[in-house]
């Protein structure tokens, strides 16, 4: 079954909204869901009519009841102060984009109402001058802002199938380098489906080389896109395999020649029945239980098979001891000799070595790659140790994924426990209402603890961002932030310790989504990473630092394209909030946040009743979760709970 509306799907419908909505006037509108709205209109013919909009996914009249919710959130609120009343003068496709517009007039003021319904779409209305006035969801692409205010932008236009020309069909063709199918998908904005048709119709293989069909032969394609867009002929109906509904369709497919057919009086309904029935068809949402249970069972895979790996490694260094005694002793002479790591590895690559191919780098550390064999492992070695030491620094590794596995394996149990306690049927019990504890040093910050138990802490304005750097920043430390301002100073506090991958990416992932990437509405950043001793305060000549702001001298290390995301949740008598991979599992219950159209407070109450929906003794979660205590895990600039 088909997730969203095709281009031929919006085409169709669009005909039918023009027919029942134009001339008719707006009523109210409702949200359901974080991604779908119902308005209502007034239609000439037909009476009240009810419009759904998923962005995204469609739209169409649907039919089904609803049931509104008791305080609108802020865009149908902003949609009824504009809209409603207002009398409806068109509905239109752009281009053979999956993009509705509605156009609505109310006094002297001119309104577009438009329906993406592409993947990661939205809902927005424009007014006259193409402005954003709000969207249903606040979105920031690298090339494309959806944000109050912005001009709203199209995407770049594709050749229409209803109205490409023979020569551009031609031209098409003949520069593309893949098959007949596939350059139809890609160049003429079409679904696979209805590629498939094109090439049935034609007589040509599908898999046939677009450049090197003949001139008769994209005649053929031409007439037939004629024949399969040209929407002549409606007749909306499912079409079913045996009991299975494989597709819904405004007009018949010869590619379904061979299956039964159900069908419609209008498209609209039955898009709405297509929708209803695939979301009842769904798998019905995972508990956060069961999810955790899922999560830390992968953990436990993950743990023991890594820790096989890094012993396999470090028996591997001794079955070849002598070769790689005798690489750490060449460096190590020329050590003796005055030379840098890197006039090492300068000399190395350019020696002509056989050895020189096995040495993958070598850095001015002394860190250096291994691999002996073609399609072999890669070791990872330090040039200032000898064999055996490198070969426990692997076996030190085994161990730690085996105490980490351990752990897991131990919070697993728990996880089983809490399911099978719950499962059971039984009284609900008044928890004890947690007392009050002294708060640590570190929770006047933003902060959370690392999946690998390292603590991560980050400012919250210029002020703790200073405080940071001059109090808690130790030699020691890493310290992340972005290129872009207004983020925190974020500090791992290592203790002396090795920190693992995992923990920079989580506190990488900390960094960018309390930073101001998060508040302009970005779903991702980037950020890099130093040692504490490149981060200073002292201004080059004729620079000034203002408060909050620091200098980073040397290399960085850049994380790209890091997810903006958190979570916020309950651990014990504990609110923790972070980084989705470090907060999920520890946090029961728990929502994931994302940037989104709701204000820190406004949040934070929803976020409340839905722990109150999972948590029965209220105090006891006023108690450890207040809307106060919740507003501060939350980042900086408009957010929405994840579905």
């Amino acid at each position: 079954m088909k997730k969203a509306m095709s281009n031929v799907d919006v085409a169709a419908v669009v005909e039918e909204l023009r027919e029942k909505l134009v001339g008719g006037f707006v009523g109210k509108a409702y949200q359901l869901a974080p991604d779908r709205v119902i308005i209502s209109f007034q239609s000439p013919g037909q009476g009240k009519l009810d419009l759904l909009l998923e962005a995204g996914r469609r739209i169409h009249l649907t039919e089904k009841p609803r049931e509104a919710p008791k305080m609108p959130p802020q865009f149908p609120t902003m949609l009824r102060s504009r809209l409603t009343g207002g009398r409806v003068v068109g509905v239109r496709q752009h281009g053979f984009d999956r993009v509705v517009e509605i156009v609505i007039e109310r006094g002297d003021d001119r309104y577009i109402l438009i329906a993406e319904i592409f993947p990661k779409g939205n809902v927005l209305l424009l007014d006259d001058y193409g402005r954003i006035v709000l969207p249903l969801r606040p979105l920031a692409f690298r090339d494309r802002k959806l944000l109050a205010g912005e001009k709203y932008q199209y995407r770049e236009e594709q050749l229409d199938p209803r109205t490409v020309s023979r020569n551009d069909l031609s031209l098409l063709l003949a520069q593309s380098e893949s098959e007949l199918v596939r350059t139809l998908v890609r160049g003429l904005n079409m679904g696979g489906t209805y590629a498939e048709e094109v090439c049935l119709r034609t007589g040509i293989n599908k898999t046939e080389p677009a450049y090197s069909l003949t001139g008769e032969e994209i005649d053929r394609v031409h007439r037939a896109l004629g024949e399969v867009f040209g929407l002549a002929q409606t007749d909306p109906h499912f079409v079913i395999d045996e009991v299975e509904v494989v597709d819904v369709l405004p007009a018949p497919l010869m590619i379904y020649g061979n299956l039964s057919r159900r069908e419609f009086e209008s498209f609209s309904r039955a898009l709405d029945e297509y929708f209803s029935f695939e979301e009842a068809e769904r798998p019905k949402p995972k508990s956060s239980l069961e999810r955790r249970k899922e999560m830390q069972e992968r953990s436990i895979q993950e743990f023991r098979e890594k820790g096989r790996e890094y012993a396999a490694l470090g028996e591997k260094i001794y079955e070849r001891y002598g070769e790689i005694e005798a690489i750490l002793s060449a460096i190590s002479g020329a050590l003796d000799k005055d030379y840098s790591y890197s006039e090492i590895w300068a000399k190395i690559k350019t020696s002509g070595l056989p050895i020189a191919d096995k040495i993958l780098s070598l850095d001015y550390q002394g860190e250096l790659r291994l691999r002996l064999d073609e399609g072999g492992p890669e070791l990872e070695l330090n040039a200032n140790l000898t064999v055996p030491q490198n070969a426990q620094r692997y076996y030190d590794r085994a161990k730690e994924q085996t105490k980490k596995r351990e752990g897991a394996e131990k919070a697993l149990e728990e996880t089983k426990k809490i399911i099978e306690r719950r499962a059971a049927p039984e009284k609900v019990k008044t928890r004890k209402v947690a007392r009050r504890r002294k708060p640590r040093w570190y929770e006047r910050f933003r902060w959370f603890y690392s999946s690998d138990g390292f603590l991560v802490i980050g400012g919250r304005d210029a002020s703790s961002n200073e405080e940071i750097y001059a109090k808690y920043l130790e030699k020691r430390d890493l310290a992340l932030h972005t290129d872009a301002p207004g983020a925190p100073l974020t500090v791992i506090k290592t203790m002396g310790e090795e920190v693992p991958e995992l923990t920079q990416e989580e506190a990488a992932q900390f960094a960018v989504s309390y930073s101001s990437v998060w508040k302009e509405g970005f779903f991702e950043g980037d950020c890099y990473l130093v040692n504490a001793e490149q981060v200073t305060k002292t201004p080059g000549p004729g620079e000034f630092i203002k408060k909050g702001a620091f200098v980073i001298r040397g290399e960085r290390r850049y994380f790209r394209n890091v997810p903006a995301g958190v979570a916020v949740g309950i651990a014990g008598d504990q609110l923790i909030g972070g980084p989705v991979s470090a907060i999920k599992p520890k946090a029961d219950p728990v929502v994931e946040v994302e940037p989104g159209e709701f204000s820190p407070e406004d949040l934070a109450k929803r976020i409340y009743r839905s722990f109150a929906e999972k948590e029965e003794d209220r105090r006891y979660l006023k108690s450890v979760a207040s809307i106060d205590a919740i507003v501060s895990f939350l980042p900086p600039g408009g957010s929405r709970m994840k579905e």
